[in-house]
C-alpha cells in the first residue's frame, strides 16, 4: 500500500493532539508496536507514527480500523458517540454529529433502523481540498455525493463525482477521496462496516 498523505488534516482546522495520545496510550498498554497495529489496521506504520504524533488524523473508517486494531471500539475516539436509538426515520437537523480529531470534516449518523440491520450510514461533510488518506476495511461502500465534487480512487483508477452521481465497490480495495470542489462536499455513504456497536 503506498504512502498515505496527511489526511483529514484541514489547514483551517488544528489537529486533536488528545487523539493521537489516547491512541498511542492504548497500544502501549496492549503491548502492541506501531507495525503491528498498521498491519492489522491496513495502514502504513508512517501514518501511524503521524496519527500518535498529533500530525494527522484518520478517517472515520481507518479509526474503526485503528479501534478494531485497539482492541476497542470507535466510540472512544470521536468528540461525541453516537446515541443508538434503532429509529426507523432520521430527520434533518435532529441528527447527532460527530467529528475525528480536530478537523472540519464531520459526520451525521444516519440511525439504524432495527438491531439486525446490516447496513449503515452516515452523511459526511467533506471541507474542500480534503484528501483522505488511502484506505481499505472489510465490507463494501456506496457513496451518493448529494454536493460538491468529489474524486475517488478505488484500486489504482479514479472516478470524479458530482451532484447525483454515485460509486458502489468493494471496500477491501485501496480506495480514498478528495474534495477537488471549492466548496464543501456531502457524501452520503451506505456501507456494510459497522462503525459503532450496539
Amino acid at each position: 500500500m503506498k504512502f498515505e498523505k496527511r489526511s483529514e488534516a484541514d489547514p483551517a482546522a488544528p489537529i486533536d493532539p488528545s487523539l493521537g495520545s489516547r491512541l498511542k496510550d492504548r497500544r502501549k498498554a496492549l503491548g502492541k508496536t506501531q507495525q503491528q497495529v498498521a498491519d492489522e489496521a491496513n495502514l502504513t506504520i508512517g501514518f501511524i507514527s503521524q496519527i500518535e504524533r498529533g500530525i494527522s488524523t484518520p478517517s472515520l473508517a481507518s479509526l474503526y480500523n485503528l479501534a478494531k486494531a485497539l482492541e476497542t471500539s470507535v466510540d472512544q475516539f470521536v468528540s461525541t458517540a453516537p446515541a443508538r436509538q434503532h429509529s426507523v426515520v432520521s430527520h434533518s437537523g435532529q441528527r447527532q454529529t460527530y467529528k475525528v480529531g480536530g478537523t472540519s470534516r464531520y459526520y451525521e449518523f444516519l440511525e439504524r433502523g432495527f438491531p439486525e440491520a446490516q447496513l449503515n450510514a452516515c452523511l459526511s461533510h467533506v471541507p474542500p481540498g480534503h484528501e483522505s488518506e488511502m484506505m481499505s476495511h472489510e465490507g463494501e461502500d456506496l457513496i451518493f455525493l448529494v454536493k460538491g465534487e468529489m474524486l475517488y480512487e478505488v484500486d489504482g483508477v479514479e472516478y470524479r463525482l458530482g451532484p447525483g452521481d454515485t460509486l458502489h465497490f468493494d471496500s477491501r480495495k485501496p480506495h480514498r477521496g478528495t474534495n477537488i470542489g471549492t466548496d464543501e462536499a456531502l457524501e452520503l455513504w451506505v456501507g456494510t462496516m459497522r462503525l459503532f456497536p450496539e
